[in-house]
């Protein structure tokens, strides 16, 4: 990826390139016109046409290219990614935080390293990231939007019915259910075919397009993407889809990591009392032997 130095120079040498063409091209239609060719005022307006209009054309592309459109990843922000995650995992172990604790924190920041990156790429002026675990009880691991809220409004209500999002019939529990490797990119959230559910009206609003992930075939744990834009994400686009799998990968990571999403029902048993039961059988079991 070039530098902005780098850009500079090649603008530079492509105006240089463009005034080089120009005087060519005059010194060529004198030199008919000396000669006294009768179709000069001709040739030189179909030349013109020709010349400037190519010229123009990429004069405009490499003008967006250079200064309109900005990198999609700055290496500065992967840089910073890592480092983060790095304070994260260190701050977790100087400080004995709960293992609970650290995973959150890991995954929350990939979501916010993904909003940032969306930012100015993808279409849109708020987006809203979660990571969904559990498909019988299916809990709102962690969240990020462009507001930087880490709290989503339907967490209080998750903590009060542990079937929340099932009953109200959240799009990610089908994801949840019936985990699949393909991205499931609902275009208009607004569309009645699509079904898709909203807490409140301000959510209504903000939800206009999503996407979905499943991010293991044999657990349930999602990715959801959503943009206040409809159609804002295309299952064409390859460099987007792409950028969500990767995204997906490092979450997929930090919720696998030792054993860690196979043992969060145990760590949190008061968010899915539907395991109470087994696990006090199990633990017991553990006992017996």
């Amino acid at each position: 990826m070039l530098s902005p130095i780098q850009r500079w120079i090649i603008f530079g040498v492509f105006c240089l390139a463009t005034v080089g063409f120009m005087s060519l091209e005059a010194s060529l239609i004198w030199a008919m016109i000396d000669k006294g060719f009768s179709g000069g005022s001709t040739v030189a307006a179909v030349m013109n046409t020709t010349v400037l209009g190519g010229i123009g054309f990429l004069f405009k592309k490499l003008v967006e290219d250079t200064f309109v459109k900005p990198e999609l990843l700055p290496m500065g922000r992967l840089h910073r990614l890592a480092t983060d995650r790095s304070g994260i995992i260190e701050d977790g172990r100087r400080s004995n935080r709960e293992v609970f604790e650290t995973r959150k924190a890991l995954v929350t920041g990939t979501l916010r390293f993904v909003e940032e990156t969306l930012q100015g790429w993808v279409p849109g002026s708020h987006f809203e990231l979660c990571v969904f675990v559990d498909a019988k009880e299916p809990l709102l691991f962690s969240y990020f939007d462009s507001n930087h809220d880490t709290v989503a409004r339907s967490m209080s209500l998750r903590e009060q019915n542990a079937k929340f999002y099932i009953e109200k019939g959240y799009e990610v529990t089908k994801v949840l259910s019936n985990p699949t490797s393909q991205p499931r990119v609902v275009g208009d959230t607004h569309d009645t075919k699509a079904s898709y559910s909203f807490t409140t009206d301000e959510q209504r609003k903000q939800i206009r397009s999503s996407v979905l992930l499943s991010l293991d075939l044999g657990r349930p744990f999602a990715l959801v993407v959503s943009s206040n834009v409809k159609g804002a994400f295309k299952e064409s686009d390859a460099k987007l889809m792409s950028f969500v799998r990767y995204a997906g990968e490092l979450i997929r990571s930090d919720l696998l990591d030792d054993g860690f999403v196979d043992e969060i029902r145990a760590m949190k048993p008061a968010l899915f009392p539907a395991s109470v039961p087994m696990i006090e059988s199990n633990a017991a079991a553990k006992i017996g032997a």
